[in-house]
């Protein structure tokens, strides 16, 4: 008797590559389950507008499935994805600069929705502020080096995945880093 096959649930992400690349609907919706919430917080670190996110993340899943086929390496999904996203995010971040509107105000992100039960209220309250403190301040940093804080700081990428995602060197994402923490740390002594 030969044992049940595993949910796609179950799958690596590399395996759920693989099925999808060879048209498996299901198996990319798995890979949407995993990384949408990351991909979410990637875009509205970057972008501060929570409709904006939302919206930069269905394009980004789309782009991802229509250029699925073009993944030689299903162990760097996770990067591909956060490369698509951030890019997208980053192009709108510049528009935005270029006609000096500024974004809507931060809303909650609520970073913990994905884990189990509820912290205490004070807590929860205490994080929320400040996820909406970090995110006035990211919105106040140049889109170049918001994306590569976020990256970093947040999907916890390397330099080398950083420089990838963002094409530049990993020099310039050093650089870039080490200027957006300067800032961050700065504007964020309140809460240290």
């Amino acid at each position: 008797m030969t044992p049940a096959p595993s949910p796609p649930g179950e799958y690596p992400d590399r395996t759920l590559v693989l099925r999808a690349q060879d048209g498996d609907p299901e198996a990319f919706d798995v890979l949407i389950d995993r990384h949408q919430g990351r991909l979410f917080r990637i875009a509205y670190l970057v972008l501060g507008d929570r409709q904006d996110s939302e919206d930069v993340v269905q394009e980004s899943l789309l782009t991802a499935w229509k250029r699925l086929h073009l993944l030689d390496d299903p162990d760097a999904v996770r990067s591909w994805l956060a490369q698509i996203c951030s890019r997208r995010a980053t192009d709108i971040a510049r528009r935005r600069a270029r006609r000096s509107t500024d974004a809507q105000p931060p809303e909650l992100l609520n970073v913990h929705r994905d884990e189990g039960p509820r912290s205490d209220p004070a807590q929860t309250t205490m994080v929320n502020a400040q996820m909406q403190a970090l995110a006035r301040v990211l919105g106040t940093m140049d889109p170049d080096l918001r994306s590569c804080w976020t990256l970093r700081e947040i999907d916890g990428m390397s330099y080398r995945e950083v420089a990838s995602a963002l094409d530049i060197t990993e020099s310039t994402a050093r650089g870039r880093l080490a200027r957006a923490r300067t800032h961050v740390i700065e504007y964020m002594k309140e809460w240290r």
